[in-house]
């Protein structure tokens, strides 16, 4: 019998193990996939062409990684001089840097008039975070509301409005105004939407945190992560897709769709809710499922290339950095509306990063990768598989072609396409939502999932973790960390003392830095 048994060996899953491991609590992850990561998906071709198909930035976990140790086992990152950069068809573009003074610097023209609006939504954005880290656990709304007196506006009201309509109290600059709704609406939700109205201080008030990626691409975190596991005498089970969970006298019973069987005395569910309930043999136990996943249907899709030349924007500035693209102002904004009624934009807005400007290494000396994201319906006429995820490629690279007047077909020597189908197929969740539970306001806080103590179900085996539960998603690896220290606490303490964890450090709270410089995991 095992200790403890992690469903999915995401990184959340990795973190969640690794902490329960050094423990002491003999722990086994069941990955469904033929290597762990879920959303970090690193393949290196043939060519020496290294593709990030997953999560690019690692800036929010690098807190968490040097907790970890994660050094020790061959970790280290790349941290880039610009944070984001922002380009338009019409040749406008913007620079964020990690400096706030350095990017109003750079506001000059008729953009010159927005730096104090700029200046002052980083300013009320930080006071929200900080209020927000005074918490011990997850908030109610009606907790921010009565401590509402100690910010110059009202916290519940910049929650419950749009993104949109709080940014317009601030900024005039059309072009501005929809670069930080753009950076904003990817915890895919449309900046138009009442209740996202915390994602507008997202950018401006993440100026000063680094940004970085691994060394060695996105999977150096997973083999990291899978290193200490096994250091600690952890082990990990590929190949294995969960298909029920059941009760025993002494904990449950784990069984997968090849047949094997494992008993343990605590499992923790990197699914969401909903997938997980799936799974009970036992409904009368299944945690409260009224959550949603999908109900906007946004999806992601994903292009990535590799090139015979060294890969560029088209814009001046940064290669190092993430950029936001978009064929005029309120391109993204638009789209959603389109999305949501199951069809593919017709104006273009996505992400654009270059592993190999990063890191020469990610490709042969004088040649380049690029990564491409954008929001794609989840559901669509006649649904999604190989032939519709290679339409809407060429759909993502007409549009980046229209932005910068590059067709990156003229140098691309490969290119893999992840679509929704394939996220789904990848990590599970209904309609490839990174995610797993949509980041509406009525499933965050307290209520993500909604459940009567954080991370535990009525199951005393049972317990929560991965981007379905607070603080959300992006890659952080809180939700696994978190989850480990609810195990243990609910065990009276671990087994022998724990390395490498602050103890003075309330495992929950620090989920609000989430916040600070949230990053897609897809």
């Amino acid at each position: 019998m095992h200790d403890a048994l992690i469903v999915g060996g995401g990184h959340n899953g990795l973190v969640c193990g690794l902490l329960l491991a050094r423990a002491g609590l003999d722990v086994v992850v069941v990955e469904a996939n033929d290597t762990a990561g879920g959303c970090i998906w690193t393949e290196t071709l043939p060519s020496g062409h290294r593709l990030e198909r997953g999560a690019i930035e690692h800036s929010s976990i690098l807190s968490l990684a040097d907790e970890l140790g994660l050094a020790s086992y061959g970790l280290s990152f790349i941290e880039t001089d610009v944070r984001v950069g922002a380009g338009f068809s019409d040749g406008t573009s913007f620079l964020f840097h990690h400096d706030l003074e350095e990017t109003l610097a750079g506001f000059d023209g008729p953009r010159a008039g927005d730096r104090e609006g700029y200046r002052h939504l980083s300013r009320v954005g930080g006071g929200l975070f900080s209020l927000l880290d005074s918490f011990s656990g997850p908030p109610r709304l009606a907790d921010i509301a009565a401590l509402g007196m100690n910010l110059e506006r009202d916290p519940f009201r910049m929650l419950v409005t749009s993104s949109q309509k709080l940014i317009g109290e601030f900024i005039d600059d059309p072009y501005l105004r929809s670069v930080i709704e753009m950076y904003g609406a990817h915890a895919q939700l449309p900046p138009w939407l009442p209740g996202s109205g915390m994602f507008a201080f997202l950018l401006p008030a993440g100026h000063g945190e680094p940004t970085a990626r691994p060394r060695g691409g996105s999977v150096s975190l997973v083999d990291a992560l899978a290193a200490g596991l096994g250091d600690a005498g952890g082990s990990i089970v590929t190949g294995e897709k969960v298909i029920s969970l059941e009760s025993t006298p002494n904990g449950a019973r784990v069984r997968t769709a090849s047949g094997l069987e494992l008993i343990a005395r605590t499992v923790v569910s990197s699914l969401d809710v909903n997938m997980t309930n799936s799974l009970l043999a036992d409904a009368s136990i299944a945690p409260d499922g009224r959550v949603s996943s999908g109900a906007l249907n946004v999806a992601e899709m994903k292009v990535d290339l590799a090139l015979s030349q060294p890969a560029n924007p088209g814009f001046d500035g940064s290669p190092q950095a993430l950029w936001m693209l978009q064929e005029g102002p309120q391109s993204l904004s638009r789209a959603f509306g389109q999305i949501v009624a199951g069809r593919l934009p017709e104006e273009a807005a996505m992400m654009w990063g270059s592993p190999s400007a990063v890191e020469s290494t990610a490709a042969p000396e004088g040649q380049g990768t690029v990564w491409l994201s954008a929001f794609v319906p989840a559901r669509i006429e006649g649904g999604w598989d190989e032939e519709t995820e290679l339409q809407a490629a060429e759909w993502l690279l007409d549009g980046y072609a229209r932005i910068t007047g590059e067709d990156l077909r003229t140098s691309a020597l490969d290119m893999r396409v992840t679509g929704p189908g394939t996220w789904q197929s990848r990590i599970g969740s209904p309609y490839g939502n990174p995610n797993h539970i949509d980041l509406t306001l009525d499933q965050m806080f307290d209520w993500r999932p909604p459940l009567e103590r954080p991370y535990r179900t009525s199951a005393p085996w049972l317990y929560l973790t991965g981007a379905g539960t607070f603080p959300g998603g992006g890659l952080s690896g809180l939700p696994g960390r978190n989850a480990a220290h609810a195990v243990l606490e609910d065990a009276g303490g671990p087994k022998k003392r724990r390395s490498r964890i602050r103890e003075d450090i309330s495992a929950i709270r620090t989920g609000w830095h989430l916040f600070r410089e949230m990053r897609r995991g897809t």
